[in-house]
């Protein structure tokens, strides 16, 4: 398994009182799982629905490609990659 950087914005970052974090895993949903692992249930309440999958509304990027949330199980991570999870944006 490959020791990937997480980095973390608002709503995430100040809840965990971080903004980057370590994780190993090998796809993209590994990491998702250390992340909500890191902090349960604070991080599953904020970036899971019910059905345990990440929020729509969040944008997760993998080396500043823009993932699709529901296909994080398929996309694998290799070392030196960086994870970038970004909450809801709104503005005018």
């Amino acid at each position: 398994m490959a020791k990937i950087t997480v980095m973390l914005y608002t709503t995430l970052r100040k809840r965990l009182g971080v903004s980057k974090l370590e994780l190993e895993g090998r796809t993209v949903k590994d990491l998702i799982d250390a992340l909500c692992a890191y902090s349960r249930p604070a991080v599953e309440e904020i970036l899971l629905n019910d059905e345990g999958q990440v929020k729509q509304h969040f944008v997760l990027t993998l080396n500043s490609e823009i993932l699709d949330n529901r296909s994080i199980a398929g996309i694998k991570v290799k070392k030196n990659d960086i994870l970038h999870v970004f909450p809801p944006v709104s503005g005018g």
